[in-house]
């Protein structure tokens, strides 16, 4: 991704995540940016995300990845995503043959995320 702090803050505002823990390694092309975040409270070995940055290197286009968060209420994340700069791409929906709520959302930089609850 190309704004790391951008994605940070986005992930703080509309998922809920805590930064567990920011990395700096390597120099030049290799130079890379990590931040490590979780839901509030959550201890190892819990799922966490990891966002990573080359800021030496091209990004890849919006779309051509995505991540997925596991999210205690749908809609409420879809109501705090637009005020971090979000878009709703796929709105809520329920998918009974999986057990699940979930909507898709591009955030700032255009990179997919869904949110879901089983």
């Amino acid at each position: 991704m190309k704004d790391i702090a951008a994605a940070e803050t986005f992930c703080s505002q509309a998922i809920g995540l805590d930064v567990s823990v920011r990395l700096e390694a390597g120099e030049g092309e290799n130079l890379m940016h990590e931040v490590v975040m979780a839901l509030p409270g959550a201890r190892p070995p819990a799922p966490n995300l990891i966002l990573v940055s080359f800021p030496n290197r091209s990004c890849p286009p919006p779309g051509e990845a995505t991540t997925g968060f596991l999210v205690e209420n749908v809609d409420a994340a879809l109501e705090r995503a637009p005020a971090a700069g979000a878009t709703i791409d796929v709105p809520a929906m329920e998918v009974p043959k999986h057990g699940m709520r979930l909507a898709f959302i591009l955030d700032p930089q255009g990179i997919g995320s869904n949110c879901f609850r089983s």
